[in-house]
């Protein structure tokens, strides 16, 4: 969204017999006079809302189970123990978060759940109006690494899921990591088939015949960034026989050939690992947006992330914090390595070589290694990784629904240093009683400390895209709508702040406040359509402060939508001491 020049509008305060002191737009005007004796100014600017993972808060999203795999509800913030680097950590934010599976979305047979019914003081309010979606799921199908015959299996298995589990209220939507064939969330089926039909492996890079050395990216990764002696062997040997005719005195240097092949190929593997891994995160940014319960499933066979492990705990951060669970479904399904490879892979080794059970166990070390980033992911962000079965459909009905009972806790590390090192994180329960703890294990500490308009902006970028509510001081909201046409309306948004609960700074003889506030406006399908961002910079006079605590605050403001249903965020932050009020609302505009 692009950022148009700034509009300065001049404000007035005005006493109404009622007792209420208003912040009025007077419209367009000419710039203040007397900036001296200014109390009020307002800048408006159309918010961007880009949003980082970087704060000194880390969320750690918990599943617990019990032995049959049954999450476990009614546990609290007390039944918790979480260290950081081995040091205890103090818990400073604890939420409960249900969701009720459909009878779809249960494995046939399976057991009704033992957990305990979770405590009714904790949960966190992550549904919005019956008007509005219950639920997203994101179909993510990794392209650029799917093999065909993997392709067709995944996609047949969503064809089916789609049928059987989404309920009539439900938005699904498919994505893919080359970019190519997607579809925003929508509950029209007959599309989402459609989308599925055209969907095709678009590999940047492959294993052909024609490759010499043909090496896998894991090969690659041990030549150029392990050095390993016996790997550039094997490469070497590849080449006198692929490149030289099988005689070392035909080639210069078959080694050196043998690692710029290895140098080329890891290099492409990471940009094809980064792209997959960034559009992932971009989706997960895309959902924030959205209200209600959101869950992406991942269609991949996985990639090596060595040198990709930042850009893996940037996606953990965001998805945790947008409340947005990655469940993993290895395309793959039952597999079984075969040495020297299957009829995709060529080895240019023969089976008579005494390298040759060394370069097999490479590569099925390799096959191995590809799917530690799906079930790291998974495992941390609440999901599933679901493998080795070929049993599609139900791999679908497993990854597609959410756990029962989901813990978020977070805590703020103590004389954290901003040097992006990896802190390793233990979550355990007091006792255990036979139960498993699912966590993340660890994360990133920031490069540097957020100066505190970064800081401002970073947090209300993240509420504004968030679900749950905050008051940290009271602001009631009221909505009113004028028709402009049949289907044009203005939507006219007042929040009334209580001055009392404000916590002006003296500066010289005057009060002053800055406060921002941003009102944005989601569809039925959880697109954002319009938005507002102001910031009101008060510098008040003592009669004038006076005056404004027995009457109270408003700020009104205006956006432009269609007639339908929508779900209104408003957020007020307070810069100076970063307290923050956000409220959710519904708004229906009939025709």
């Amino acid at each position: 969204m692009a950022i148009p020049a700034k509009r300065v509008r001049q404000l007035s305060i005005s006493l109404l017999g009622a007792g209420i002191a208003c912040i009025w737009l007077i419209g367009p005007a000419p710039a203040l006079q007397n900036q001296e004796t200014a109390e009020i100014k307002s800048e408006e600017t159309t918010p961007t809302f880009t949003m980082r993972a970087q704060r000194n808060e880390v969320l750690v999203r918990v599943v617990v189970r019990d032995r049959d795999g049954k999450a476990v509800g009614g546990l609290t913030k007390d039944d918790f123990r979480l260290s950081d680097n081995g040091k205890p950590q103090s818990v400073t934010l604890f939420k409960v978060e249900t969701y009720k599976a459909s009878l779809a979305e249960q494995s046939p047979g399976g057991a009704p759940s033992t957990a305990k019914p979770a405590q009714p003081a904790q949960p966190v309010e992550v549904e919005p109006s019956s008007a509005l979606p219950q639920r997203y799921v994101a179909f993510y199908f990794d392209d650029l690494v799917v093999k065909f015959e993997d392709m067709f299996h995944v996609r047949a298995a969503a064809d089916k899921y789609i049928d059987s589990a989404l309920q009539p209220g439900d938005r699904a939507g498919v994505f893919t990591s080359s970019g190519l064939g997607n579809l925003d969330f929508t509950d029209d089926r007959a599309k989402l088939h459609e989308a599925l039909a055209e969907l095709t492996p678009r590999p940047r890079m492959m294993m052909t015949e024609h490759d010499c050395p043909p090496l896998t990216p894991y090969e690659a990764y041990l030549i150029d960034d392990l050095h390993d002696d016996i790997m550039l062997q094997v490469a070497t040997w590849e080449v006198i026989g692929c490149a030289c005719g099988g005689d070392p005195r035909v080639c210069a240097d078959p080694q050196a050939q043998a690692q710029q092949a290895a140098r080329i190929a890891w290099q492409n593997d990471q940009v094809q690992s980064r792209q997959c891994l960034h559009v992932l995160t971009n989706l997960v940014r895309r959902m924030s947006s959205l209200p209600g319960q959101r869950s992406i499933l991942w269609l991949s066979q996985g990639f090596l992330t060595f040198d990709t492990i930042s850009d893996v705990g940037e996606l953990i951060d965001r998805a945790l914090r947008e409340h947005v669970v990655i469940s993993a479904l290895d395309a793959r399904g039952l597999w079984v390595d075969i040495p020297g490879g299957d009829a995709s892979e060529h080895n240019g080794l023969p089976a008579s070589s005494p390298l040759f059970p060394t370069q097999s166990m490479y590569r099925e070390t390799g096959k191995r290694t590809n799917q530690d980033v799906m079930a790291e992911v998974a495992h941390a962000t609440g999901g599933v990784f679901v493998h080795n079965t070929n049993d599609y459909n139900g791999g679908f009905r497993m990854g597609g629904a959410l756990p029962e009972f989901t813990y978020l806790l977070a805590f703020s590390p103590q004389n954290l240093k901003y040097d992006g090192k990896f802190h390793k994180l233990k979550v355990e329960l007091v006792s255990s009683k036979g139960l498993t703890v699912q966590a993340r294990n660890g994360y990133f500490a920031p490069n540097q400390e957020l100066r505190p308009q970064e800081r401002a902006k970073q947090e209300i970028d993240d509420a504004v895209f968030a679900r749950d509510e905050y008051l940290e001081f009271p602001v009631d909201v009221h909505t009113q709508f004028f028709k402009l046409s049949d289907t044009k309306v203005q939507l006219s948004v007042t929040a009334r702040i209580d001055a009392h609960a404000l916590r002006f700074h003296k500066q010289g003889d005057r009060n002053r406040l800055n406060l921002k506030m941003v009102c944005v406006a989601f569809d039925r399908d959880g697109n954002l359509v319009d938005g507002t961002q102001k910031e009101v910079d008060l510098m008040l006079r003592d009669v004038t402060l006076t005056q404004l605590l027995s009457s109270g605050l408003v700020v009104r403001d205006q956006l432009k939508v269609n007639v339908g249903n929508y779900a209104l965020r408003v957020v007020v932050y307070e810069i100076d001491s970063a307290r923050m009020t956000a409220l959710n609302r519904t708004v229906e505009i009939p025709y």
